[in-house]
């Protein structure tokens, strides 16, 4: 009896006519989950190689420069928010803002490619160049407290590992 429950039990997972389900992963997706840092990942696509790589460095720089600019404006509320309630006084949250747009940009400037490989020719011709493109944290907080007098450095840090890891 035993033997006939476990030999109907090991048809039912599989149904007549399904067939599994294949996955497909693209290179360099599995690295954006790191703690702690801005990653975005990108493809460029097109029959030179020179305009694939173009395509997936400007993606891959504006998803990055979007991701940056949602974590820096929750970083300068938060940041705001708690000097407040200890009773810190700070330049004003839109001065504060104006310098981290600055550095912002200088920083976006200087991001690495921590992944690139390419696939191609395939039969259209086609080259797809991949890229993950990665953010300094520690680079941007310490061009931030280096441009901003009297900003807390420990706290901003802080809040903006916090805020990055919770954008993901």
């Amino acid at each position: 009896i035993m033997a006939a429950v476990l030999m109907v039990s090991c048809g039912t997972a599989r149904q007549a006519g399904q067939k599994p389900v294949k996955t497909y992963v693209q290179p360099g997706s599995d690295l954006l989950d790191a703690p702690d840092v801005l990653r975005a990942w990108a493809v460029g696509t097109s029959d030179s190689k020179t305009v694939a790589r173009k395509k997936a460095m400007a993606s891959a720089s504006a998803e990055l420069s979007r991701m940056l600019n949602s974590v820096v404006a929750t970083t300068i509320d938060d940041y705001s928010v708690a000097l407040t309630a200890n009773g810190t006084t700070t330049a004003s949250k839109e001065y504060l803002s104006k310098k981290i747009n600055v550095v912002s940009e200088q920083v976006l400037v200087g991001v690495r490619p921590i992944f690139d490989q390419w696939e191609g020719p395939d039969a259209d011709g086609m080259y797809r160049n991949y890229i993950v493109l990665e953010l300094p944290t520690e680079e941007f907080i310490k061009k931030i407290a280096e441009s901003v007098e009297g900003v807390d450095a420990k706290l901003l840090s802080d809040i903006f590992i916090k805020t990055v890891n919770s954008a993901k």
